[in-house]
């Protein structure tokens, strides 16, 4: 497993690397930046409950970033899944640029057997050709700026998207695809503990199920297991394969 992107050299881009390597999860695509602050967040813990009880802060670089646009073409093809986290809130959008969008839809149509998953917070519907992951306001906000409307399956249309994914929460999943609309129901978890990553979890692990199944109703159903997991953990949780096997017995 390899990570592409940018980070600083300031203490959170040296934490970063060390905790991706930590995991066996290499840096060798990781671009260190010297004068670049790396994009990180804080939650503020209250000190008597234990719980997240303030809004988080987002530390965020607003000038471009170095285009990794040609590194992507040039290793891509070494690679089954290509996961995209569209998450960076700014104008330039990180990383997840126009052209490596053009980029992602070059090589979904030269490597059909690459799942290309791309979970976006704000972009959504200026991808083409890859699988489309984001939550019900995400769609309905995508649907508002490309379309003027909320139609998640004319939203699919319009980014020539195989599967769509609209996740719910406790509602579960929704996938569209040219066999029509499917949802998939989740565990119930009345009380969680943390939902901080459960979109990343859900797209992670779904992702890599769609890869070996090529099943994206299977796909959901193990990213609702994940998500359903890493809930109930404080943090950014995390699901292991045992504990997605036991959560789905």
């Amino acid at each position: 497993m390899d990570v592409l992107g940018v980070a600083g050299d300031d203490g959170f881009g040296v934490e970063l690397q060390r905790g991706l390597e930590a995991r066996g999860i290499s840096t060798e695509y990781l671009v260190r930046t010297p004068g670049l602050s790396t994009f990180t967040y804080t939650k503020l813990i209250n000190a008597h409950t234990g719980r997240e009880d303030l809004p988080r802060l987002d530390f965020l670089y607003g000038a471009p970033l170095p285009d990794v646009t040609e590194t992507l073409a040039r290793i891509a093809r070494s690679y089954d899944v290509i996961l995209v986290a569209d998450q960076a809130e700014t104008a330039d959008g990180g990383v997840v640029t126009p052209s490596l969008r053009a980029a992602l839809a070059r090589i979904a149509v030269a490597q059909l057997h690459t799942v290309i998953w791309a979970d976006s917070r704000i972009r959504a519907e200026h991808f083409r050709g890859v699988v489309l992951k984001v939550n019900r306001d995400e769609a309905a906000a995508a649907g508002q700026r490309a379309l003027g409307r909320f139609d998640i399956e004319a939203l699919r249309r319009h980014t020539a998207s195989p599967v769509l994914v609209v996740t719910g929460g406790r509602e579960g999943a929704t996938v569209l695809n040219d066999q029509g609309a499917t949802t998939v129901e989740t565990r119930c978890i009345e009380e969680p503990v943390d939902i901080c990553g459960a979109g990343d979890s859900f797209s992670a692990a779904a992702a890599l199920a769609l890869c070996v199944t090529r099943d994206p109703i299977m796909a959901a159903r193990i990213g609702n297991l994940a998500a359903s997991i890493t809930i109930m953990k404080p943090g950014t949780g995390t699901a292991s394969p045992d504990e997605i096997l036991a959560a789905g017995c």
